[in-house]
């Protein structure tokens, strides 16, 4: 993995990550358990039940043999409610109103197969009807999410009606039932006994998942307040079909699934209309804070609000931002799990970490996306997606956000344009003045120092004339990569015009700036630059000038002291630096002083005058 710096980049309000336990080697297993427990519970349940349910008093069907049809019937009734479950998808919802009729008519077993039937495929058309919508679980595990719904359902309903049975009058000493009874108490603590064993295995599915965090009753006992008022109103419809029979309570069974069926509508066209609005709104926010504040912004801080925005938008796991240089390289800025902006290429590994729980194995899923105008490629981005966590919906919201992306990269592009060099990459002389500016200002205040370092490359002109413009201009473009490295973050490098280079040093001494100086000038006349396969000589010449150890009401009075020294450097021979004492007085970096035109000229006696 590239052990580059981070990239100097300001960073982005931004949600603050929850700091997570990190998962113990058994967490695979806890999810594998808590899987196979309603799914493996419900089977062998309906299984024993079937087999030997007749031992429970009251348990068996109110007819010998059940009918297909009246078994479909109250399964799709079941399904079409089922489809409306507006609080959790592990509870029965409005399901809840056909279980009671079921009971008395299915018995335990029946009405288990039949919750489990309607309950798999009530899932399986709400999530086709909803693959739009961003609904479904984080992790995407589809058929084994439902197989744990239907099987904590199925489990619940079996208790509730071995419950409800052993509830009946008389019922030890009634084998085969109680025909005639009153299934009212029946009934009543089937209900009661369904919500709390809903709530027990949802509790302790919690806790197989997650043993360190406390177990959410609040979000666990919503969906009773929902269930238990359908289980009450089951009760009146299956009290309906004892005393007046099918036909009538059919209609009425009908009535109420239809009824589900258009509220389960409405909530779904609800549903995706907030979405979309709360999509818009996203994009809205994301806008502008990938546009900034209207305030300069480097090419880094760019690439940090997209990063910033993809996160909000999409979920991803590695980031790469290339941005297409002058010279048509790229220059690229990548991120990991950790999401720090680096520099350099990403190296992700070959797979998406694995996920807890029963999972497909997967590959990367890659989107790579251009950022051009119409007639301009700026650069590329391109996402590592993990495809059992990445939604539709979120590759067609960072579609939709590409063009602000590409607006204000281009904006970046040309304010970067506007303050650097074509040729050396250097600020121009504009962003230099303004910077200067700014630092005696702040001297001014603090009574810190600065420091002004005036550059200019010997005999340039003969470089032209002897190996031509294209040579000088590597000449050039060496140079300035040497004085950008040489002053480091927070320092100034600017081209002040031809071959001649200006450095401002804040909070930087006389000593200090003529040692840097010095540097400089031994790397330049170390540089090797080769043009057609011969050495160019290079040398270079510098100036400083340093404040408030010179007297400078103005940011340009120090300049011109700078380039006075560096005029006195190369009229002491060239390739060296000097330091301005002041009074035409020059410090070299031996500590030896040289004079210069710019010495005083010495006092006159005074003279008397009639």
């Amino acid at each position: 993995m590239n052990q580059a710096t981070p990239a100097p980049a300001p960073r982005e309000r931004e949600a603050v990550p929850v700091r997570r336990r990190p998962r113990s080697p058994r967490g695979g297993q806890r999810e594998l358990v808590a899987t196979l427990v309603p799914v493996g519970g419900a089977v062998l349940a309906l299984l024993l039940l079937a087999r030997w349910g007749s031992l429970i008093p009251g348990f068996v069907a109110s007819q010998e043999v059940i009918g297909w049809s009246d078994w479909l019937l109250l399964t799709l009734a079941c399904l079409v409610c089922l489809l409306h479950r507006p609080f959790s998808s592990s509870s029965l919802g409005l399901g809840a109103l056909v279980v009671p009729a079921a009971l008395l008519e299915l018995g335990g077993a029946g009405a288990g197969a039949m919750v489990a039937a309607a309950a798999l495929l009530a899932d399986l058309i709400r999530r086709k009807l909803r693959k739009h919508s961003p609904i479904i679980g984080p992790e995407r595990r589809r058929l084994v999410r439902s197989l744990e719904n239907a099987g904590a359902l199925v489990l619940a309903v079996l208790f509730a009606a071995v419950a409800g049975a052993l509830a009946l009058p008389n019922a030890l000493e009634a084998p085969g039932g109680a025909e005639g009874a009153n299934p009212l108490r029946r009934l009543v603590v089937a209900g009661a006994v369904y919500g709390l064993a809903l709530l027990a295995v949802q509790a302790a599915d919690k806790k197989l998942r997650r043993p360190h965090q406390p177990v959410p009753w609040g979000a666990l006992l919503k969906p009773q307040l929902f269930d238990l008022p359908a289980w009450a109103a089951g009760v009146a419809l299956a009290l309906v079909v004892q005393s007046i029979g099918w036909p009538v309570a059919a209609w009425l069974l009908g009535a109420f699934a239809l009824l589900s069926l258009e509220i389960a509508r409405h909530a779904l066209r609800h549903g995706i209309s907030e979405q979309r609005i709360g999509d818009l709104e996203r994009l809205s926010r994301a806008s502008r804070r990938i546009a900034g504040d209207g305030r300069e912004q480097g090419l880094v801080s760019v690439a940090e609000r997209i990063r910033i925005e993809c996160t909000n938008v999409i979920h991803f796991q590695w980031f790469q931002f290339e941005l297409l240089q002058r010279d048509s390289q790229y220059s690229s800025w990548w991120a990991g799990p950790d999401r720090r902006l680096y520099e350099g290429q990403p190296e992700p590994p070959p797979v998406p970490p694995p996920l807890p729980g029963i999972h497909k194995r997967a590959a990367w899923r890659r989107l790579e996306r251009s950022l051009e105008t119409e007639d301009q490629l700026l650069g590329r981005l391109t996402l590592w997606c993990d495809p059992r966590q990445l939604e539709n919906d979120s590759v067609t919201l960072l579609d939709t956000l590409l063009p602000q992306m590409v607006a204000s990269l281009q904006r970046a592009v040309l304010d970067r344009e506007a303050k650097e060099d074509p040729l050396t990459g250097l600020a121009v002389r504009r962003v230099l003045e303004d910077r200067l500016l700014k630092s005696h200002r702040r001297c001014l205040q603090e009574g810190s120092t600065m420091a002004v370092v005036m550059c200019d490359l010997d005999h340039f002109k003969s470089i032209n004339d002897t190996y031509g413009h294209a040579a000088g201009d590597q000449a050039l473009i060496a140079t300035a990569a040497l004085l950008k490295e040489a002053v480091g973050e927070g320092q100034l490098a600017a081209r002040y015009g031809g071959e001649e280079f200006t450095l401002l040093l804040e909070y930087t001494d006389g000593d200090e700036a003529l040692q840097l100086a010095e540097s400089i000038r031994r790397q330049v006349e170390a540089l090797e630059v080769v043009w057609e396969g011969e050495r160019l000589p290079l040398t270079i010449s510098l100036g400083i000038a340093v404040f408030p150890d010179l007297h400078a009401k103005t940011p340009e009075d120090l300049v011109e002291l700078a380039d006075e020294a560096l005029y006195e450097a190369k009229d002491h021979g060239r390739n060296r630096c000097l330091l301005h004492l002041g009074r035409g007085r020059f410090r070299t970096v031996d500590g030896d002083t040289v004079t210069g035109a710019g010495d005083s000229a010495p006092a006159k006696p005074p003279q008397l005058f009639a």
